[in-house]
């Protein structure tokens, strides 16, 4: 996947987001996806049925879904380590999640239950 294709990902996510009051984030990391989608409800589970019938997609899987009283991602972000060279970093919605603390601090300073567990999925993922 190409800078360029995740730029494209990322527009279109927010965009489809934004017309569907859906937030949250979406993480990339060497070919694969993760995603936590908050709104409402109907929404939400509409959303993830357009993404699990996807066939650019393959092994969708729920691993939770939970009642929040405030969303924990209020602007829609995806985080990704681009290239040296990249000019995604200026693109709306980049998150640099990857780079800065590292290991547990990262899990301590973390803001809410969703960002403890990007965190540690981050630790997971990054070893494998």
């Amino acid at each position: 996947m190409t800078d360029a294709d995740i730029g494209a990902i990322l527009s279109q996510s927010r965009a489809n987001n934004v017309d569907h009051d859906l937030t949250g984030a979406l993480l990339f990391q060497r070919g694969r996806f993760i995603q936590i989608l908050e709104g409402p409800d109907d929404e939400v589970r509409a959303r993830f049925e357009i993404i699990a019938a996807d066939p650019r997609h393959r092994s969708v899987q729920l691993v939770a879904e939970k009642f929040i009283a405030a969303r924990q991602f209020p602007e829609w972000t995806m985080g990704f380590r681009p290239l040296p060279d990249s000019s995604l970093t200026d693109h709306p919605g980049f998150n640099n999640f990857f780079e800065g603390r590292t290991g547990r601090a990262r899990i301590e300073h973390a803001e809410n239950e969703a960002q403890q567990f990007l965190e540690w999925l981050t630790e997971y993922w990054l070893a494998a």
